[in-house]
């Protein structure tokens, strides 16, 4: 079995490689949401895709709502 996802947002933070200095500020490198839902395997893919396009696999945090429903 697996779950629908109703919506969905994916962020990338990296650092500012063209920014002048030794400390590189933390900024947004993606931005990616969508109220067209999908199914839960497929979101998985996509995922993983989108963190090898831009190697970002150190630190993924994952927030999930799930709502009763209504009767």
């Amino acid at each position: 079995m697996s779950i629908y996802i109703d919506s969905y947002s994916v962020k990338i933070e990296g650092e500012d490689h063209e920014a002048k200095g030794k400390v590189k500020p933390i900024v947004n490198k993606l931005n990616m949401s969508s109220k067209d839902g999908m199914n839960s395997k497929n979101f998985i893919d996509m995922v993983e895709q989108i963190g090898d396009s831009h190697d970002s696999h150190c630190a993924i945090h994952i927030d999930v709502t799930m709502k009763q429903h209504r009767y």
